[in-house]
């Protein structure tokens, strides 16, 4: 018996050498910088379009259309600053948390829409279980709550929300929708299959017919069972998601950084929503501007910013990276921090991170 035991506790433990040394050599062996490298390794799912001082550093498939995640809440943004220079909301109307609710589905946003609540009410400013509109918003950008995105498309209107693709001139930019109300229609499918064979015309037409019921009755989030969106769903759901190019979104963030796109009134409410990484004490000491938008699902990770330096030195930077494996994913998002960090660094760090990136040409 105990022979029996030690052979099979022996096999055990090949199989997870051989399983760790497999896994060590193919994500957790690198030289210089995981994110660079896996990007580097892997160029067909990527696209990276970097500038500094209006000098093109970096660009690769720039112009490939791929899904954008929560980047896309920057077009929402936009349109809720232009909105409030307009008169048309008031940054300091009360909004009931309740209202936002009608859009929470429990366990599907990483804990973003849980973690903003904590704050608002850590900083006091819940009032009556109301906050402040620009609160919202906020909760939109810093921590991606979809509920919140999901109420502002509703309050905004879709409709003002996508003519803003024309007017900056995003000729490839899909249209936004109600990605959150979709989830209701994946898991009334209950199937990858399924779903693969939806066109694309009556997922959005379901999507919106449960945006306007959650308008109107919360009752339809009891059809909602996690249970029916397994892996499988979860990949289609991402991959229907808005898409963009880089190049279009280096665009977009160009604008905001210049300050000279944006009247007086939309830009400020564009920093004040763009800019939460002037939060840290590290990031004010080193940058004079820092704004950024990252996106995430199970298999996309993608990352926007614009920063200038207390030099003056501006940098831009788009990074997407779509058709992830879970396992490669959650790597990425570990290291994607100090990636970000070599990026914007003025000296040696990012001249590595040029060279690398730049490799990817000859892929």
């Amino acid at each position: 018996m105990w022979k029996v035991l030690a052979t099979g506790l022996g096999i055990l433990a090949v199989l997870f050498s051989c399983v760790f040394t497999y896994f060590y050599f193919k994500y957790l062996r690198y030289e210089q910088d995981f994110v660079a490298e896996y990007l580097l390794k892997n160029p067909r799912k990527c696209a990276v379009y970097w500038t500094r001082n209006d000098s093109l550093l970096v660009d690769h498939h720039s112009n490939a259309m791929m899904t954008l995640g929560s980047v896309s809440k920057i077009i929402i943004a936009i349109e809720f600053a232009q909105q409030a220079s307009a008169g048309k909301i008031k940054l300091s109307e009360p909004i009931n948390l309740g209202e936002l609710a009608r859009f929470y589905i429990d366990d599907t946003d990483g804990g973003a829409h849980g973690a903003w609540l904590e704050e608002v009410k850590k900083a006091g400013l819940v009032t009556n279980s109301t906050v402040p509109m620009i609160e919202v918003a906020k909760g939109m950008m810093r921590y991606s709550s979809n509920a919140n995105t999901e109420y502002l498309m509703w309050r905004l209107g879709l409709n003002n929300i996508n003519a803003n693709l024309r007017k900056l001139g995003l000729t490839n930019h899909q249209p936004l929708y109600p990605f959150v109300s979709a989830l209701y229609v994946c898991s009334e499918e209950k199937s990858a299959t399924a779903l693969k064979k939806m066109p694309m015309k009556l997922y959005l037409e379901r999507a919106n017919k449960y945006f306007e019921l959650l308008k109107v009755d919360t009752t339809v989030k009891s059809k909602f069972n996690l249970a029916h969106i397994p892996l499988s769903v979860q990949k289609e759901w991402s991959d229907r998601l808005p898409s963009a190019t880089a190049k279009e979104y280096a665009s977009v963030i160009e604008k905001i950084h210049n300050r000279k796109y944006f009247n007086i009134t939309t830009q400020k409410t564009l920093v004040t929503l763009m800019e939460w990484p002037m939060l840290n004490p590290q990031n004010k000491a080193q940058f004079r501007l820092y704004g950024a938008k990252g996106g995430a699902t199970a298999f996309v990770l993608n990352y926007v910013l614009y920063a200038t330096d207390k030099q003056g030195n501006r940098t831009n930077l788009v990074v997407f990276a779509n058709d992830l494996g879970v396992f490669e994913q959650t790597l990425l998002q570990a290291e994607l921090p100090l990636f970000i960090q070599r990026i914007l660094d003025n000296k040696a760090d990012s001249q590595q991170m040029k060279i690398i990136l730049n490799k990817m040409k000859d892929k």
